[in-house]
C-alpha cells in the first residue's frame, strides 16, 4: 500500500469513523494471543526498518499519520486527549511505519496482523488477512 494514499484516507476521516475504528481496534486485540502477534508484528518491521536503513523515514511517515488523525479530531472540535483519537493515531502511526518497509521479506503478515480492525477504511482493504 502506498503511504500517500493512507494518509488521505486518514485525513477524510471524520470523528463517527474515528470512534467505529478504535472499537473495530479494540474488537480486533481481545486476548492475548492477539497482543503477542501484535508485538510479533510490531518487532518484525522495527528490525526490517532496521536492516533496510528506513527508520528515518518511517518516524516521519509515522508522525504525520498520528498527527492526521489528531487533526481530524481538532477540526471535529474534540477535546484531546481522547482514548477513542489515541487509539487509531498509535495504531495509524504503526501501519504507516509497517507501509514503509512494506516490500521488504517479512512485512506483508505483520502488516496484516496491525491491519485487523481497519476494515472500514477501503484502503487498508489489502491488510485483511485471507
Amino acid at each position: 500500500m502506498d503511504v500517500g494514499a493512507f494518509e488521505v484516507a486518514l485525513h477524510e476521516l471524520s470523528i463517527a469513523e474515528i470512534r467505529t475504528l478504535a472499537a473495530d481496534l479494540s474488537f480486533a486485540a481481545t486476548t492475548p494471543a492477539d497482543e503477542v502477534a501484535t508485538t510479533r508484528a510490531v518487532l518484525v518491521i522495527e528490525q526490517t526498518l532496521r536492516r533496510s536503513h528506513r527508520l528515518h523515514r518511517a518516524a516521519t511517515v509515522s508522525v504525520a499519520a498520528a498527527s492526521t488523525v489528531q487533526d481530524c479530531a481538532v477540526r471535529a472540535r474534540i477535546d484531546l486527549p481522547d482514548a477513542d483519537v489515541t487509539r487509531v493515531a498509535r495504531s495509524a502511526a504503526q501501519l504507516a511505519r509497517g507501509m514503509v518497509a512494506g516490500d521488504l521479506p517479512g512485512v506483508e503478515g505483520a502488516l496484516r496482523c496491525l491491519g485487523r480492525g481497519w476494515q472500514s477504511v477501503p484502503v487498508c482493504a489489502g491488510f485483511q488477512a485471507a
